[in-house]
C-alpha cells in the first residue's frame, strides 16, 4: 500500500514537472551563509585569545602594522625582506594563532595567486638575463610579430631575484594584515581608525554597513531555511526564478523600511547629522614600547 502511494506521488509530480528535492541553490546558498557566519566568529575567537600581543591596544597594533608595511615597500634587498616576513610570524606565535588558523584565513590562496603572478617574470621572454635553467629551446630567428624569441626559454637569474623580491614583500605584507585581522576584534579596529584622524562620518557609516550585512545575511538564512523546511519536490527552473525575485523585492523593501527605522531612531535619540565620538585615551608606556620595538626591527631589517 505504501510502495503504491510512493509510486502514484512520483508519477504525478512527474507530470506536473516537479522534481524531488535535492542539492539546489538552496543548499549552496546555506553553505555560503553558514561559513560566513562561522568565519566571523572564529575571527572574534582568536582576537579573544590570551596572546601577548591581543593585550596590545588596537590602536598601537594598527600602527605598528602602518610602519610595517612602509618598512616592507621600501625594503629593496634579499635578506631585508626575509627578516621583514619573520616578524609576522614572531606576530602570529606571540598572539597563539595556529599556523592551519592563519592558512585558512586566506594566506594560502594568497601564496598561490602570487605565485602565478610572479611566475612570468622569471622567464627570459619578457626580461633579459643569464639562464640558470633552460626550459625549450626554440631555435634562432623566431619571433612574435615585431618580438623576438630567444632561442632557449628558460629561467633567469634576474628573473628569480625579481620574482623572490616580489613574493616576499607581497606575502610578507599579506601575512601582516591578516595577523591584525584575526588578532582584532572588527569593532576594535574601527575604534583604533578614530586614532587616524579619519573622518567619524566614514567610520559611522562603516559599523553600521558591518552591521546590517550580518542582519541581512541573518534574514536570508531564515528565508531559505523556510524554503527548504517547506519543500517536498523542487519546481521548475523558471519557479524558481520566480522566488528568487520575489525574494530579493521583499529584501529591498525590508531595506528600506529598516533603514527609515534606525533613522527615525537616531534622531529621537538627538542625532543631528554629525557623528561624534568619545575621545579616547592616550597610548600607555607598554604600547609605546611596542611600537618602538617594531621600528627597532624594521630599522634593522634595511641595515642587513
Amino acid at each position: 500500500m505504501t510502495m503504491a502511494r510512493e509510486q502514484r506521488f512520483l508519477e504525478t509530480a512527474r507530470v506536473r514537472g516537479l522534481r524531488p528535492a535535492g542539492r539546489s541553490h538552496l543548499d549552496k546558498t546555506l553553505r555560503e551563509i553558514s561559513s560566513f557566519f562561522s568565519r566571523s566568529l572564529f575571527r572574534e575567537e582568536t582576537a579573544r585569545r590570551d596572546g601577548l600581543l591581543q593585550k596590545v591596544d588596537p590602536r598601537a597594533r594598527l600602527l605598528a602594522l602602518l610602519l610595517f608595511l612602509l618598512s616592507a615597500s621600501t625594503a629593496g634587498s634579499i635578506p631585508a625582506l626575509l627578516l621583514h616576513a619573520a616578524l609576522p610570524v614572531l606576530a602570529l606565535f606571540l598572539s597563539r594563532i595556529r599556523p592551519k588558523e592563519f592558512l585558512g584565513a586566506g594566506f594560502l590562496f594568497a601564496v598561490l595567486f602570487s605565485l602565478l603572478m610572479a611566475a612570468p617574470s622569471t622567464l627570459n621572454l619578457f626580461y633579459d638575463g643569464a639562464v640558470v635553467y633552460p626550459l625549450l629551446p626554440l631555435g634562432e630567428g623566431r619571433s612574435i610579430g615585431p618580438y623576438p624569441v630567444p632561442s632557449v626559454v628558460g629561467i633567469t637569474r634576474e628573473g628569480l631575484l625579481t620574482a623572490a623580491t616580489f613574493l616576499l614583500r607581497v606575502l610578507s605584507s599579506t601575512a601582516a594584515v591578516l595577523w591584525l585581522t584575526l588578532s582584532t576584534r572588527w569593532v576594535d579596529l574601527l575604534r583604533a581608525l578614530r586614532f587616524l584622524r579619519l573622518p567619524p562620518l566614514f567610520l559611522q557609516v562603516t559599523g553600521m554597513t558591518v552591521r546590517y550585512l550580518h542582519a541581512f545575511l541573518r534574514q536570508s538564512e531564515e528565508i531559505h531555511l523556510g524554503k527548504k523546511s517547506r519543500t517536498v519536490c523542487r519546481p521548475g527552473i523558471g519557479k524558481e526564478h520566480e522566488w528568487i525575485g520575489s525574494r530579493i523585492a521583499g529584501a529591498w523593501e525590508k531595506s528600506f523600511r529598516l533603514m527609515e527605522e534606525v533613522g527615525a531612531a537616531m534622531r529621537s535619540r538627538g542625532f543631528t547629522g554629525d557623528a561624534k565620538f568619545p575621545p579616547s585615551p592616550w597610548l600607555r608606556p607598554r604600547e609605546w614600547a611596542f611600537l618602538a620595538i617594531v621600528l627597532f626591527l624594521c630599522a634593522g631589517g634595511h641595515l642587513v
